[in-house]
């Protein structure tokens, strides 16, 4: 009887945790798609209208003066949250008594607008994370949620955040969890993300914001030609592995090379703006900005990709966000991997189209730890054909580049010590 009582308790407990972490992530599905939609459409005219504006010069020569502006104002708010700045909301959730301020959050958003409008080569994610996670922090503290439910609400919302980026509820939530907690997936965790992910991608397709979405169809015949095909998704992982170590290796010697220079940070803006500008000028202005439109292109057989386009792709992150202009490196990992996807695709005299989508999520994989969700992408955005190859690609990816990341490994180990308190 007593056994049965115990039993009966901890089903209760069961439930009442399911319909709790439902309600909590429905509400924030909601509340994170319609700010991160709204924030990415505000993008999208903001860039629209500089790049339709008749200047009498290109629109990237106002880079610089973006760019040191960028760096300027966030040395003086928020100068943790240089560069990328997502892995500062993940520690304000992890660290006690961390304050919360409205205006150092706003002045990362529109930092992030400065540089990308005006041709930086940024992500939208980090914005849409940070966006995400500062309401989940926002939501935790009016509600007094113990520590152990903070990390987890700061997962729904990111995940959320994600959701909305990628146009993958699924993959959304398991690139948050995956990236910043290193693998450790628990259902209890990856329940409320998929909910708020599935959410937010609800409203962000409510209001038509625009995400790729390509579904490649494959015949699979069982024959020769199948194991030809899984050789060279085998060498293109390696390919794709080398590729990401050598972003992650340009992201950290342009962060230490920036260091070095120790000026004032408006004229270090304005010095990595202007060798931007120059190089936009000689190499041509695709390598600005989001560069969505280049990736559409990638996933087209007919279009014929350069190996030096994800090769300027990095170089022109790299001085971006090592030079004070602020937003994510995902959009750009994603840039490198259709592009260098579709250099390989033709380089075997194989169906690029498929190579690209390939490369889309095993570069991925391979620069932030993330093969599971790099996999789950790849079915979400290209259809189930291609999750097979995909799968394949992102593990060897990530082997091969040493299981190193973008991301900051002081923060995955500071997040990873206090997770393990909470759930062991």
């Amino acid at each position: 009887m007593r056994k049965e009582m115990e039993s009966l308790k901890e089903y209760k407990i069961v439930f009442y945790d399911i319909f709790k972490w439902s309600f909590i992530s429905i509400f924030k599905g909601l509340v994170v798609g319609f700010g991160v939609s709204l924030f990415l459409m505000m993008l999208e005219k903001f860039s629209v209208f500089v790049r339709n504006y008749p200047f009498h010069v290109p629109f990237y020569f106002f880079l610089p003066f973006a760019m040191g502006i960028s760096a300027f104002i966030v040395y003086k708010t928020l100068p943790e949250a240089e560069g990328d700045g997502t892995e500062d909301i993940i520690r304000d959730a992890v660290e006690d008594n961390k304050r919360l301020n409205i205006f150092t959050f706003t002045v990362k958003q529109v930092a992030t607008i400065l540089t990308i409008v005006f041709g930086g080569s940024a992500g939208k994610e980090a914005p849409s994370a940070q966006i995400g996670g500062y309401i989940s922090l926002v939501f935790s503290r009016i509600l007094k949620f113990s520590y152990a439910d903070r990390i987890l609400t700061i997962i729904t919302g990111v995940s959320a955040g994600f959701a909305v980026v990628f146009g993958a509820p699924i993959a959304g939530a398991i690139f948050a969890i995956e990236a910043f907690f290193a693998g450790r997936i628990l259902c209890r965790v990856c329940v409320p993300a998929f909910i708020s992910g599935f959410v937010a991608f609800w409203v962000m397709k409510l209001l038509n914001v625009p995400y790729i979405y390509k579904p490649i169809e494959i015949e699979f015949v069982p024959d020769l030609w199948q194991l030809a095909q899984l050789g060279k998704v085998i060498l293109a992982g390696i390919f794709f592995g080398l590729i990401s170590y050598f972003v992650i290796i340009a992201m950290e010697y342009a962060t230490k090379f920036a260091r070095v220079i120790i000026i004032n940070p408006f004229f270090k803006g304005m010095f990595g703006g202007t060798i931007i500008v120059v190089l936009a000028t000689i190499f041509g202005s695709e390598y600005l900005g989001l560069g969505v439109d280049i990736i559409a292109l990638s996933l087209n057989p007919e279009y014929h990709a350069s190996i030096f386009e994800p090769v300027l792709k990095i170089l022109f992150t790299a001085l971006t966000l090592g030079f004070g202009g602020s937003g994510g490196f995902v959009t750009p990992i994603l840039f490198v991997g259709a592009t260098s996807g579709n250099f390989f695709g033709h380089l075997i005299g194989d169906n690029a189209a498929l190579f690209a989508a390939i490369g889309f999520v095993a570069v991925l994989s391979g620069s932030t730890n993330t093969p599971i969700a790099s996999t789950i992408l790849a079915a979400e955005l290209f259809g189930a054909d291609v999750i097979h190859y995909a799968a394949i690609a992102s593990l060897i990816s990530y082997l091969v580049s040493s299981k190193k990341s973008v991301f900051s490994r002081e923060i995955i180990d500071l997040i990873n010590k206090r997770f393990k308190k909470h759930y062991p």
